[in-house]
């Protein structure tokens, strides 16, 4: 903002013919070298312009006359008590009276337009609201005079600091900083603005890594040395953005030192001295690297650089001689008495910054205007002013209402007293030869911003980096380490865990039924997986049992042909049948391994094997049995012999398949075969008939193994008939191959995976039935010879 500060107050006098309106306000700013041509002397005479504007007008306060007066705050919350005891003094007077009752107390002044400090606003605004005078300013911008439980009367044509902050966390968060250091004026500006942007920081993920004050109303060299000090610890923090939030005297003594030194940052700026011509015409400034600020969004006022150059050129021709008046028609050369131009200073004065700076005050009078206007009940014609009185509070809430349109837009203050426009986002365009602003986008509650503008001085005009620690990837946390949030490790979420998107401190449990990888983002339900018929290896296992299928059966067409020989008999006769049978159904059982099992397949699925190899191993028993009786136990009474062809073979039988039977009974009803996991601990999982209760599964197929042993025992010392087949032999050998395919299954099948058990199963199945089968051929080529 600029360094003057000006008051301007709307004084009402009642002279014949009609109504002056008056506008008090500061003129003159001193710097070194005596009185200079400011940004506050061009914002005087923008009220001036605006005020003949206004009253050249046809359209708005039409037959009344607006008038000014103008008081220097000389930058002292102080000084300007004089001013305002003069603006509270009883219409007509130069003496404040004491009431009780300050709702008919008419006051010298109507308005207030200004100051430009936060301070003199403070001071002001106190003593202002006590009769509720409108004060509106066009350069504070501090928040705390948005309360209207404290500041009810005040009123701004420039955005708060607030809608400032917002805007500047916006950008940072966009470019993706999250570890900056501040730096603020030691006064009620930069407290308020740094305290509200601390706040917003710490709620955006942003970290402060240091926060510095500029010290106010100190000698120069105490000030270096306070700069001097933040500058060290604004290189010890590792920082390469800074945020500047300070009053444009402090920020002109903090970049000369940062010049000094040669730092080069990205430099966010507030709008109190993003656009100084003080600070962009430092020499060396070109070298501080990249600055983005913030400053109120403005127009061009048309004709004012016309009114701009008559008024100084009239000046700097008349040459006024020194006299001083406090009230002065509109228009008069004598309030600028004592300023001396020269010619070459007027094109200076005529840029854009100019232009820039003098708006919110043609804003703020024509806001003050319109609110008098509608207090007058004015119409394109006249101003109907009979029996009205006017108070300063009636004016008040006048201007809380207006509502008018300037440069096509339209202009109206919020419940807080602000105005509803934003920030333009600029950068300097710096070079050794010229400097200059470059608009770059714009915020009003949302950023929008031209990145692709901004020259960075980085290789290949990156964005510069300024991080305590780098983003965490998808599904890591953040584990905080020391005092700030944004220096962190980043921790993997394990199995069963999830990192959300509203959570970068916790790992969140997956909900009941689902589960999650390590560094998961989302938790997911559980895939299934079973054999399909289309795979490789079903589809191999599948031709590989047809095969033994029709070989199996080919046995049994030839069984049955020559059921009637002596060999068929001898080799069992119809249990032979029967053991063929259930090698066909231990076949058929390899079905129920592909697919998705369902509790009815699971029931019949393993028993169906079990009770197939039984009755197939329960004929090979009974006829290792009779083998032995005959050959080796000749004195046994043939009777015995006998019964056991006969009769007591069929109930050998029953009995060895009723024990499995018993067997398969328990095994059903005490297994869950596919019961429900109470926690789902896995993303994927085959899909197998469970067995719970292995004891139950084990007995099943242990005893197949007694018979297979028990077989395998007879026969070894069974002696063969002397030219005769050789039954035993044959049986013996089938025996031991079942023996050792068991034997390698068991340790097999306990370490695979859940889906190649099954195929294993499959396999010993399909080499088990291949050497019963062979068997079964052994006896069909001795019933062919």
């Amino acid at each position: 903002m600029p360094a003057s500060h000006e008051d301007m107050e709307l004084e009402q006098n009642e002279p014949e013919g009609g109504n002056i309106f008056r506008v008090k306000s500061s003129l003159i700013t001193r710097g070194e070298g005596g009185p200079k041509l400011n940004v506050g002397f061009l914002q005087a005479l923008a009220m001036q312009f605006t005020i003949e504007e206004i009253n050249n007008s046809t359209i708005i306060l039409p037959g009344e006359s607006v008038g000014y007066e103008m008081y220097d705050t000389c930058l002292s919350s102080i000084a300007v008590i004089h001013s305002v005891l003069m603006f509270l003094a009883q219409n007509g007077t130069n003496h404040v009276e004491m009431q009780c009752n300050l709702t008919e107390y008419k006051t010298r002044v109507m308005a207030v337009i200004g100051p430009s400090s936060t301070e003199v606003a403070t001071s002001s605004m106190k003593m202002l609201s006590t009769v509720l005078i409108p004060q509106v300013s066009y350069a504070v911008t501090s928040d705390v005079f948005s309360d209207k439980n404290i500041y009810p009367s005040f009123y701004r044509t420039v955005p708060s600091d607030s809608k400032q902050v917002d805007g500047m966390i916006a950008l940072i968060s966009y470019f993706k900083w999250n570890w900056i250091a501040v730096v603020g004026s030691d006064d009620d500006y930069g407290k308020s603005a740094l305290q509200q942007f601390s706040s917003s920081a710490m709620s955006s993920g942003i970290c402060i890594s240091y926060d510095g004050r500029i010290p106010m109303y100190l000698s120069t060299s105490d000030t270096t040395t306070a700069i001097e000090n933040i500058l060290d610890e604004i290189e010890k923090a590792d920082v390469n953005v800074v945020l500047v939030f300070a009053s444009l005297t402090q920020s002109i003594a903090f970049f000369k030192e940062v010049i000094m030194r040669n730092m080069t940052q990205v430099w966010i700026a507030s709008a109190s001295w993003v656009l100084s011509q003080s600070i962009l015409s430092m020499p060396g400034i070109e070298r501080i690297g990249t600055v983005i600020g913030f400053f109120p969004r403005v127009q061009t006022i048309p004709g004012f650089d016309i009114f701009v150059k008559n008024t100084i050129s009239k000046i700097y021709a008349n040459q006024l001689s020194s006299q001083s008046t406090s009230t002065n028609t509109v228009g008069s050369n004598a309030d600028y008495q004592g300023l001396h131009f020269q010619v070459d200073q007027i094109p200076i004065i005529l840029n854009p910054l100019t232009e820039l700076n003098a708006q919110s005050v043609y804003t703020a009078v024509y806001a003050v205007a319109y609110a008098l206007h509608n207090l007058l009940n004015c119409n394109s014609v006249k101003c109907n002013k009979e029996n009205a009185t006017i108070y300063p509070w009636s004016l008040l809430n006048e201007v809380r209402k207006v509502n008018f349109s300037v440069f096509n837009t339209t202009f109206g203050f919020d419940v807080n007293g602000n105005p509803k426009t934003g920030f333009d986002i600029v950068i300097y365009n710096l070079s050794d030869t010229d400097t200059e602003f470059i608009k770059i986008g714009s915020y009003n509650n949302v950023m929008d911003l031209n990145s692709t503008l901004i020259y960075w001085g980085t290789p290949n005009n990156k964005v510069p980096e300024s991080q305590c620690s780098g983003d965490c990837l998808p599904g890591q946390i953040k584990r905080v380490k020391g005092t700030h949030s944004c220096c962190f490790d980043c921790i993997d979420c394990q199995e069963g865990l999830f990192q959300s998107a509203d959570d970068d401190f916790e790992c969140h449990i997956c909900p009941a039924g689902q589960w999650s990888n390590v560094r998961s983002t989302v938790c997911s339900d559980p895939t299934y997986l079973f054999l399909q018929w289309s795979d490789t290896s079903v589809i191999f296992l599948l031709l590989l049992t047809s095969v033994l299928f029709c070989t199996i059966i080919g046995t049994f067409i030839i069984f049955v042909k020559n059921r009637q020989t002596a060999l068929v008999r001898a080799s069992g006769g119809y249990m032979s049948f029967l053991a063929l049978s259930s090698l066909l159904a231990i076949t058929a059982s390899i079905v129920l391994f592909i697919g998705q099992p369902t509790m009815n397949i699971c029931k019949i699925q393993q028993p169906l094997q079990a009770i197939g190899f039984t009755c197939c191993l329960s004929t090979f028993s009974i006829k290792a049995l009779q083998v032995i009786l005959v050959t080796d136990f000749k004195g046994v009474d043939s009777k015995y012999i006998q019964w056991l062809k006969t009769k007591g073979t069929w109930a050998s039988l029953l009995l060895s398949i009723l024990i499995q039977c018993l067997f398969c009974v328990w095994y059903i009803k005490s297994n869950q075969f596919l019961s429900p996991d109470e926690k789902v601990t896995y993303l994927r999982k085959y899909l197998k008939c469970e067995i719970s209760n292995v004891p139950s599964f084990a007995l099943m197929f242990g005893y197949n193994g007694i018979l297979v042993l028990m077989s395998f025992m007879l026969n070894c010392v069974a002696q063969a008939p002397p030219g005769q087949y050789n039954l035993a032999r044959d049986i013996t050998f089938s025996m031991l191959g079942y023996l050792l395919i068991w034997i390698v299954f068991v340790p097999a099948y306990a370490k695979l995976t859940d889906g190649n058990q099954p195929l294993l199963q499959m396999v010993v199945a399909l080499v088990d039935r291949k050497y019963f089968n062979e068997f079964r051929m052994n006896q069909k080529v001795n019933v062919f010879n």
